[in-house]
């Protein structure tokens, strides 16, 4: 029995067919073309895509295609403009496109200054800009081999067209770049290389720090007494940093503190140390190793130019080299200075000659002299506030002392003075019964037996006490009122006097 037959694939769809070509090429219009990729047509064929067939579109508008994008008469087909972007890269050509309208300057001009070796009117970092740009060696052969009219290129192409016709225009670039640059660069590393130097010169001179680190040195030893760091006689320059470690009784406060304020014990003018060491800060941010790089980079490129000076690439190049050489060799000579300096601080200050060690001594004496002026601030801050407690605590004593005096005034039984009263304002009763004089004895009757006597006027009432208010309060003698107080005699007196009186009315002898 035989085996049962596998179905055939379905055969693969038709071509689509061919446009037909539009009438204006039988009549000799030429239109522009559509630069495309076309794809491959083994890649269309025998597969479900876009490009499948399917029913035909409506007729295009040929009269307004041709009228849009005709070629003009008289043009041949060898004379028609590449692509905008079709000698340089898109993004180069767009790059250079937007450097050059910085520039403000016409295309053929720029070319011209590079070439006669012009590069001040526009600058090193304009240079640097343009050198990056250079085309590659694959866009470098497309402009060489482009044989149509330079003209109708648009200016990043036309610019690039015309700076690789003129010979060596790469080492021209650079010989602009390092003639704008040179200088600049080599009094930054000269400027660099005098703080370094000027720095090493305040730490060797500068007598304040130099007392300062003794009064440390004295200062440790006195606390290390009896142990292993004891007797010491110095210590590394990065010790300085670690003096806040060491932590005082006294809230706040530490060794730095105890420092400075010995400091301003001893001498006042101690504490503006960091004033003396101007550019100690700076030069702790400045790499020795780094300066020395730059110079020799510098020297190699002067090198590199003095090589490309014999083949005559601009005649403003010698003059500059002279110029050059002469400023390089005044650099070369501060750096040995600065070598020597260096050497001789950091020997000083029994520092280790490593590459880098200036820079390092000048950080930590940098920090240790900020670290110092907080300690005077808080100091100083300290002693105000001290100062202000013991004015506190004087006037609090002194309110306590008014406070106390004035608690025993107001004790009872305790004697005040009494203000002098007016006649007319009695005594109170407790002083009319002390000063009350004592009384008589009674008087003998009279012969003839006792005769009878007047009923007495009832004593007057005692004059109310009106309180130390009314004592200083007097009324006019209309003014209504209480009844005025009685003399101050005795009532014992006052009835002998009224007896005494009665008895002359009736003529009887005084006895």
């Amino acid at each position: 029995m035989g085996s049962p037959r596998r179905p055939q694939p379905p055969p693969p769809p038709p071509p689509p067919p061919a446009l037909p070509s539009p009438p204006a090429a039988s009549r000799g219009e030429r239109l522009r073309a559509l630069h495309w990729e076309p794809l491959p047509a083994a890649r269309v064929r025998g597969r479900r895509s876009v490009w499948a067939p399917r029913p035909p579109p409506p007729p295009l508008d040929l009269p307004r295609l041709r009228l849009l994008f005709r070629e003009p008469r008289g043009a041949a087909p060898g004379q028609r403009p590449p692509p905008a972007a079709a000698l340089l890269e898109p993004k180069r050509s767009l790059a250079l496109g937007v450097f050059l309208k910085q520039l403000k300057r016409p295309v053929r001009q720029i070319v011209r200054d590079i070439q006669e070796g012009i590069g001040a009117p526009y600058g090193a970092e304009k240079l640097l800009e343009l050198s990056r740009l250079l085309p590659g060696a694959a866009e470098v052969a497309r402009l060489r081999a482009f044989s149509g009219s330079p003209w109708q290129l648009p200016d990043p192409e036309l610019f690039m067209l015309l700076l690789t016709e003129v010979p060596s225009y790469t080492q021209r670039l650079e010989l602009l770049v390092l003639q704008e640059e040179f200088f600049p660069r080599l009094s930054a590393l000269r400027s660099s290389i005098q703080t370094l130097t000027d720095a090493a010169t305040e730490l060797l001179e500068c007598e304040e720090l130099h007392t300062i680190l003794h009064l440390i040195l004295s200062t440790g030893n006195h606390l290390n007494s009896g142990g292993y760091a004891g007797s010491a006689v110095g210590f590394r320059i990065a010790s300085l940093l670690k003096l806040p470690d060491t932590k005082a009784n006294e809230p706040g406060m530490d060794l730095l503190h105890f420092v400075a304020m010995e400091a301003a014990r001893m001498q006042r003018d101690l504490l503006d140390f960091p004033s003396k060491l101007p550019h100690v800060g700076p030069a702790s941010r400045i790499e020795q190793a780094e300066v020395e790089g730059e110079l020799r980079r510098l020297a190699g490129r002067l090198a590199g130019a003095r090589s490309l000076g014999a083949a005559g690439l601009g005649p403003r190049l010698p003059p500059f080299l002279r110029a050059a050489e002469e400023e390089l060799r005044g650099t070369r000579a501060a750096m040995e200075r600065l070598h020597r300096t260096a050497a001789a601080a950091l020997d000083f200050y029994c520092e280790e000659a490593a590459p880098g060690g200036l820079q390092e001594l000048c950080a930590v004496l940098h920090g240790f002299a900020g670290r110092f002026l907080g300690a005077v601030q808080e100091n100083r801050a300290r002693e105000q506030a001290r100062r202000r407690r013991q004015q506190l605590e004087l006037q609090r004593q002194k309110r306590r002392s008014i406070a106390s005096c004035s608690a025993r005034d107001a004790e009872p039984g305790a004697p005040r003075p009494l203000p002098a009263l007016p006649p007319p304002f009695a005594a109170p009763p407790a002083l009319q019964r002390r000063h009350t004089a004592p009384e008589l004895p009674a008087l003998p009757e009279p012969r003839g037996g006792p005769e009878p006597r007047p009923p007495e006027p009832p004593a007057p009432a005692p004059a109310p006490f009106f309180g130390l208010a009314g004592l200083f309060q007097r009324k006019g003698p209309g003014a209504p009122g209480p009844a005025r107080a009685a003399p101050s005699e005795g009532s014992a007196l006052l009835g002998f006097l009224r007896r005494l009186a009665a008895g002359r009315a009736r003529g009887a002898p005084p006895s």
